[in-house]
């Protein structure tokens, strides 16, 4: 039950482009798009910064910087080209300035969002004014499988003890091994493998047991399979009462 160490792929910071708008747009920092998937390819977000011109501008400035937020962390601020750098129109006569940005290949588990600054400047260059503005978060949830032991049967009679195993992660499991302990005795058997959100049943021999005695289930005890909680994975249960 390994964890893999968490690395932020390589990110594509792709550059929108300018916007010119007939009415003056808010000043704000959005989340346009907020894609999840299973592969890196499939996670992207989009972000749109815009501002209203004021009184006396000439040039309109928009900045965009990235910043992440591991499991357990606070955000941080991840270095990418064509982020960082200031996006500007002198354009006569546009009420507004609006520019996209969109980043690639994102990690998961991770959130994401943007910080957007904003400048006016006059006709000589002297800055008339300044804003900040912070996007929604684009929340990138863990695609990893997680093992967990829905229910265990034990048999009336003769017959193996039935394990019911659900994948409750967004990710398919590879092969795993299942032990099932009383005392001293140890059985196990191998699940070639549990797709995201299925469950399988499994009968392992462990023989009749006496009420009240603990029983443990144990999911891929070798660490075969990187989970996105490897807290579940071990279950105890007590031998029921006969009817």
């Amino acid at each position: 039950m390994r964890r893999a160490a968490l690395i932020l792929l390589t990110v594509a910071a792709l550059a929108g482009g300018a916007v010119a708008v007939a009415q003056a747009p808010p000043l704000a920092a959005k989340l346009a798009t907020c894609q999840t998937g299973a592969a890196p390819a499939d996670r992207f977000a989009v972000f749109t910064g815009s501002m209203p011109r004021e009184a006396r501008t000439v040039t309109m400035a928009m900045r965009f910087d990235l910043f992440e937020r591991q499991p357990g962390g606070t955000f941080q601020p991840v270095a990418l080209e064509h982020w960082g750098v200031w996006e500007k129109t002198s354009k006569k006569g546009v009420p507004g300035f609006i520019f996209t940005k969109r980043v690639e290949q994102l990690a998961a588990p991770a959130a994401f969002r943007a910080v957007v600054s904003f400048r006016w400047y006059d006709a000589k260059g002297k800055l008339i004014d300044a804003a900040r503005r912070t996007s929604p978060t684009c929340r990138q949830p863990d695609q990893r499988p997680d093992l967990h032991v829905k229910r265990v049967v034990f048999p009336d009679g003769k017959g193996p003890t039935k394990v019911i195993v659900r994948n409750r992660g967004r990710g398919d499991a590879t092969a795993f091994a299942v032990n099932a302990s009383r005392g001293n005795l140890v059985k196990g058997t191998t699940v070639a493998g549990l797709p995201a959100g299925q469950q399988v049943t499994i009968g392992i021999p462990l023989g009749r047991c006496t009420p009240g005695e603990p029983v443990t289930i144990t999911l891929d005890p070798a660490g075969q399979v990187d989970e996105s909680n490897e807290a579940d994975n071990a279950t105890t249960v007590s031998c029921p009462q006969p009817r």
